[in-house]
């Protein structure tokens, strides 16, 4: 029996267009769950952000509730979990105050 090949290979699986995501009212990023953002402000589905031109880009929570997050590299838009994104990339965390 041959033995099985390792791999590092890690493949995006993009969630299903239809996924619900929360969306945060301060900064504009989205994520599976509520706990995720400082202000809930309801619910989309992921094909209403991810490559929508008619939602502005969110920025860094100035809360700093989750700050760690993902650029989608076709439309722009942010996201706390990758999956809610077509094309992510992680983004570079913000410098902390007084440094």
């Amino acid at each position: 029996m041959k033995p099985l090949l390792k791999t590092n290979i890690r493949k995006h699986v993009p969630l299903p267009k239809e996924t619900p995501a929360f969306f945060c009212g301060n900064c504009g990023v989205v994520s599976l769950y509520a706990g995720n953002i400082c202000n809930p402000q309801g619910k989309l589905k992921k094909v209403d952000w991810c490559g929508s031109k008619d939602l502005p880009q969110a920025k860094l929570c100035k809360n700093r509730v989750n700050n760690e997050r993902y650029r989608c590299t076709n439309c722009g838009k942010a996201a706390i979990n990758s999956a809610l994104l077509c094309e992510p990339e992680k983004m570079p965390l913000p410098e902390k105050p007084g440094k």
